[in-house]
This record gives structure tokens, sequence and C-alpha cells, in this order.
């Protein structure tokens, strides 16, 4: 629409032989905006998570603003990211909980997690997220880690009354060797107590949940009990299965079931909580992006919990910890999850592994080709560090505009800048992996 000098509205060509030249000049600068605007609303964007925690933000300043959780996420909003997993406890947690078997981080044998303990004490960072995400419309999903309890470490501080009053439920290596840092989910006492946890944040407001498999998989071990069970239905001694036997995939499967036996207590138990609070809490799990085979043998039966609509999200980790040659792609996981309509988030890390060295080009690149495979976005885990990193903290705004991250890749200057050698070019997988051909010992296969 197109009006003369007085308001009256007037044709195209009416007003080309009124003002001639300039008018002309005009209408191709509107022609070329409205082409403009159109490109920029059609212009594909993705969702960038941030997987962030309270503890890391206070331990790397060893100080107390008072604010603190809401400085982290105010951190994340001056990189773009609007959606952040934020971790609510390993073992521990890191919310003020009512729950009779829970422990609240305070500390641990460490000086420099005192600060941290106090920071814990005084205020619950799950319902300070929960209150900043209001007044700044983000979105918080509470994150807790799945099977990580760490033993003894650092003084027990890390680790919940519940799992070191608990030995009878400590996972056994394949060889019989205790392991303390995980509990069986053959036993339904642990089930129950990751139930409890995830009910009662959901309560409190979190705006879903976030189940992090890949903290610490795999998720189940060799416990007797659990041996026992397997046997007895007359099938062999899995301690005895080499991983090419056909009957070690069975076992497992096996093993998987109780895994899934907990989402589906979860679904339930969750629905109760929806009534409550008349909303919907959708589940999204992180699992590693080791390949579907691997998954199995790590206890996460993926496909199983999309056929029976258990998970709302699928979140992927390059989290590399085998001696193994990991694919290194989404790929499958964004089309099972597509098959069944659910989003799928890649994954990268914004810390460095082990012997790895930062490098923003090899973060774009990884973001890149996941988005090139069918990832909807991406979650950085340890965004709470890279949102400060003075590197990283440019490239992170970009992240969600798959336009922007051709460009930068594009970009000689920054290509010169950050030159890409074996320990670079592996900077974003999981900062918790162990990568052999960078001389770091990983896990043999066999312990699976």
């Amino acid at each position: 629409m197109i009006k003369d000098d007085v308001g009256v509205v007037i044709s195209r060509r009416a007003a080309l032989k009124r003002g001639g030249v300039a008018a002309a000049t005009l209408l191709l600068g509107q022609r070329a905006t409205m082409i403009s605007t159109a490109a920029e609303t059609t212009r594909t964007t993705k969702t960038v998570w941030g997987i962030a925690e309270l503890f890391q933000w206070v331990y790397l300043r060893q100080k107390k603003t008072g604010r603190d959780t809401e400085d982290c996420l105010q951190a994340h909003l001056d990189c773009g990211i609007r959606h952040v997993i934020w971790a609510i406890g390993r073992s521990a947690v890191d919310y003020h909980s009512a729950l009779p078997h829970t422990t609240l981080y305070v500390g641990d044998s460490r000086p420099e997690t005192k600060v941290i303990g106090d920071v814990m004490r005084e205020r619950c960072c799950l319902r300070t997220a929960l209150a900043f995400a209001r007044e700044k419309g983000m979105t918080i999903y509470a994150r807790l880690g799945m099977n990580r309890h760490y033993g003894g470490g650092y003084g027990g501080g890390l680790t919940s009354r519940f799992a070191a009053e608990h030995p009878e439920w400590h996972e056994v290596t394949k060889d019989g060797k205790p392991d303390k840092t995980r509990l069986s989910y053959f036993f339904p006492e642990h089930r129950q107590e990751r139930l409890d946890i995830l009910c009662e944040v959901a309560r409190i407001g979190a705006h879903g949940l976030c189940l992090d498999f890949a903290r610490q998989v795999p998720m189940l071990r060799y416990h007797p009990k659990l041996v026992e069970t397997y046997m007895a239905q007359g099938r062999p001694d899995p301690r005895k299965l080499a991983l090419d036997d056909p009957q070690f995939m069975d076992w497992c499967r096996f093993r998987c079931g109780f895994v899934t036996t907990f989402l589906r207590d979860l679904r339930r138990a969750l629905r109760e909580v929806e009534k409550q609070t008349v909303r919907r809490v959708p589940v999204m799990a992180r699992v590693t992006d080791a390949g579907l085979t691997v998954n199995l043998m790590e206890c996460t039966d993926i496909q199983t919990w999309l056929k029976e609509g258990l998970i709302d999200e699928l979140c992927t980790d390059p989290l590399w910890w085998l001696q193994f040659k990991y694919p290194d792609t989404v790929k499958p996981y964004a089309e099972l999850a597509h098959a069944h309509s659910l989003k799928h988030w890649g994954g990268a890390n914004t810390v460095a592994a082990p012997k790895t060295r930062l490098n923003p080009i090899s973060l774009l690149q990884r973001v890149r080709r996941q988005y090139d495979e069918g990832a909807d976005g991406v979650a950085l885990y340890q965004s709470d560090t890279g949102c400060v990193d003075p590197v990283l903290k440019p490239i992170l705004p970009k992240l969600s505009d798959p336009a922007e991250i051709a460009a930068l890749l594009a970009d000689p200057t920054l290509l010169a800048k950050y030159p890409q050698d074996d320990a670079s070019r592996l900077f974003s997988v999981d900062n918790h992996s162990r990568i052999e051909a960078l001389g770091v010992a990983a896990s043999p296969m066999g312990v699976l």
C-alpha cells in the first residue's frame, strides 16, 4: 500500500508517475526490505540449551555474591541462551529437599568447597533459578545424575547418606569388585529414591526434568542378586560371556529392563504430579551418542523408551569413555526421535577433556554437523564455564543460527587464529572423555 503526501492511497504506477526516479528508488528499497524481512522470518533457528551447575560457578570464583544463581543464569542470557538444564544433584542434592532420604551438599574435604556449601545452605538454588526464570522468560529443566554416587571420595561429602548407608545396594564389577560409585537399579529402593527426587523437583515447579544417564554409564553392572535372577531363568552366567557371544546382548537387554521399569514408574508418578499442579512435566533423557547397540550395553534401551512414550525429548552426549571407535554421529538418534515426533538435542562441551585443548572451530564444526544430521538444537555441557570464557563467549550467541555458524567457519581470520591439531580437533567432546589416541587410558569394552 502506498500513500501520497496527504495520505491518499494510490497505485504503484501513479506513484512512479508523480515521483519519477526518486519514487522508483523508494519502491525498490521497499521491495528489498520486504524480501529481506521475509527471509529473516523464514530463517532456520535452533534451540541452544545450557547445562549448568551452581557448584561449578561458585567453585571457579571462590566467593559468593548473594545472587550467585541469578549471576550464573544472567551469564547465559548474555550469550543468548534462554533454556537451561540446571543441576539439582547426583548423589547429594543441590536444592532444599523435604524428603527424608536426601542429603544436601554442603561442601567436602576440599577447603575450596566451603564457599559452595555456604551458598547451598543459604538459598535453594532450584527455587531461586525458577524465580529468576519467571522474571526473565527462561526455561529451566532440573537435571539429576542418574547413577553417580562417588563412593568415599573427598571425605564422602559428595555422597548421600542413603547411598553410604546401604552398601548392600552398591554395584559390583564383572570380576567381583565392589563399585561404591553406583547403586544397582535392580533394587526397587534405589529406583524409588531417584523417583522421589524427580517428583519433588517437579512439584517445586521445574519446567521439565533431565534424566542424565551419561552420569555415569553403565547404569547396572554385575551385582550378585542381579546375576542370580538372570541365571535362575535358565540363562548362562553373564560374567563368563564374551561381547561377541549372542547371549551377551540378551544379558544387556535384561539389565536395561530395570531402568525401563524405573521410567515406567516415573511416568505413572508424574501423572499424579501433573494432576496436582495442572501442568505437563516433560521428561528429557540424556544418553551417550556411542550408538544404539552400545547404549544397550550401557543399560539405556532408548528404542523401548520411545516406543512406550516414556520420554518426551532425547539429548545425546559425546562421552568417549571406552576403548571403542566412536561413530561420532547423532543421525540415528535424530531419526529415531523424529520418527516418534520427539525433539532431539545434540551435545557438545565447553570445557576441554583431558589432553584436548580449547578450540572454537572444533565446537562450531561439531554443532554444525549435528544440525546437518537432524538435531533440533544442541545442549552445551558446563555452559556455566563456557558463558564467561573469553574465547567462547562471542561464539555462543551464534549457535542458534546455522547460517551464522557457516559464516564463522568460512571466516579466514577466525580459522587462522585457531588452527586445529589432534588435541584441539577433539575439543567439545564430553570433558569426562578418555581418548586413547591422545594417550589417555579408556575403559576396555569388557567392563560392560
